[in-house]
């Protein structure tokens, strides 16, 4: 439940509650509310932190990887003899 249903049938509820406060059932529906909403940030969340953590460790690979292959690139060109391209050498 995307954060705007979620404040407009909190709303509703709470009006009504005021309205009629001896309604048992509208008191249900509102701690329902609340705990289906509970529920779905709770799932939102943990998947977005996961999505993250995901994002982190490819970027950290990434970066590992490009670095692993300038090391070699500048490797094989002190080899042969020739100056780094890029290095203000």
């Amino acid at each position: 439940m995307n954060d705007n249903a979620f404040y407009e049938c909190k709303y509703f509820l709470e009006q009504r509650m005021q309205e009629l406060p001896d309604n048992a059932e509208l008191v249900k529906a509102y701690i329902v509310l609340i705990e289906q909403k509970t529920k779905f940030d709770i799932a939102y969340f943990s998947q977005t932190s996961e999505i993250q953590k995901n994002w982190n460790d490819n970027q950290a690979k990434m970066n590992a990887a490009w670095h692993e292959s300038q090391a070699k690139v500048a490797t094989k060109q002190i080899e042969v003899g020739g100056r780094l391209i890029n290095s203000g050498i």
